[in-house]
C-alpha cells in the first residue's frame, strides 16, 4: 500500500493516535509501511500541501498538535473507488483494472488528476479529454482493421479536417448493427451516450477559448465517468483486435476448381 494512502486510513481509523511528534503518527505510519522516517514526512506534508489533511494547533505543546483529515481528506476517504480526491488509489485501481490502457491515456489521467487536486478545473477536464480521445482512436483504429468495409469510418480518421463528433458518429453508426454481438454490454446506448457528452465537454468546449467554466462537481463527475468509460472503450478495443486477428489467420477461401 502506498504511504499516502495508509496515511488516509490511519487518520480515519478510530483510536488512532494522530499526534504530530515523531513517536505517535509517523511511527504508526513507518510500522505500517516499513518506510523511511523522512518518507514518512516527505508524505504528511504532501498531503498538507495538497489540503487532504491539516495541523491541528489546539494544544500549547507542539508536540501534542495532531495531523487530521481535512474536509477534502474525509471524501477521499469515504468517497467511491474512483475518488479523484484520492489520486494514488485512483490510478493504483485504474493500473489494476485496465492494465492495457494506452500509455498516452494513463498518462494525461495522472495529468487530469494533479490538475484537479490543485483546483484547476479547467485544465484537468481538458487532459480528461485527451486521454478519452486517444482511447476512442484505438477503438476505431481497432474496428475499421475488424471490418475493412467500414469506408465511411476509415474515412472520417484519415481526414485530418474531420471533428471528433464527426468520426465518433461514424463509429457509432458502424456500431449500431453489432450492438447485440458484442460480449459484456460494450456497446450499449447509455455508455455511448456518456462518451459522446465526455468528448464534447472537455474537448470540444473546455479544449476550445469559448469562456466555458467548468466548477469542481463537473470535473469531479467527469473524473468518475471517465474511469469506467475507459475500462469499456479498451475492453471494446480489444475485442475488435482480437477479431481482427482471427480473420487474418483464417485460411482464404477455396477457390472453385470449374472456373
Amino acid at each position: 500500500m502506498q504511504i499516502r494512502s495508509q496515511v488516509l486510513k490511519l487518520l480515519a481509523t478510530p483510536g488512532t493516535d494522530s499526534r504530530f511528534f515523531d513517536a505517535y503518527l509517523p511511527n504508526a505510519i513507518r510500522t505500517a509501511t516499513g518506510c523511511r522516517p523522512h518518507q514518512v514526512w516527505e508524505a504528511l506534508y504532501g498531503l498538507l500541501a495538497d489540503g487532504l489533511v491539516y495541523i491541528d494547533s489546539g494544544q500549547q505543546a507542539p508536540d501534542n498538535w495532531r495531523w487530521k483529515l481535512s474536509e477534502r481528506g474525509l471524501k477521499a476517504v469515504s468517497g467511491g473507488p474512483w475518488e479523484p480526491h484520492d489520486p494514488e488509489g485512483y490510478l493504483r485501481r485504474l493500473r489494476r483494472q485496465i492494465p492495457t490502457l494506452h500509455p498516452t491515456a494513463y498518462q494525461y489521467m495522472q495529468e487530469a488528476l494533479q490538475a484537479f487536486n490543485a483546483g484547476c478545473y479547467l485544465a484537468c477536464s481538458v487532459m480528461l479529454g485527451v486521454a478519452a480521445e486517444q482511447v476512442f482512436l484505438e477503438v476505431a483504429e481497432a474496428m475499421v482493421a475488424a471490418a475493412p468495409s467500414a469506408e465511411k469510418l476509415r474515412k472520417e480518421l484519415d481526414n485530418p479536417k474531420s471533428s471528433q463528433h464527426a468520426r465518433f458518429q461514424a463509429l457509432r453508426a458502424r456500431l449500431e448493427p453489432l450492438r447485440n454481438t458484442l460480449p459484456d454490454d460494450l456497446g450499449d446506448s447509455l455508455t455511448m451516450d456518456a462518451v459522446a457528452d465526455l468528448l464534447r465537454i472537455t474537448r470540444n468546449e473546455a479544449g476550445h477559448p469559448h469562456g466555458r467554466v467548468i466548477d469542481e462537481d463537473t470535473a469531479y463527475t467527469h473524473l468518475q465517468m471517465a474511469a469506467r468509460y475507459l475500462s469499456k472503450m479498451t475492453a471494446l478495443a480489444e475485442h475488435f483486435t482480437r477479431q481482427a486477428a482471427t480473420q487474418s489467420t483464417m485460411p482464404p477461401p477455396a477457390k472453385n476448381a470449374g472456373l
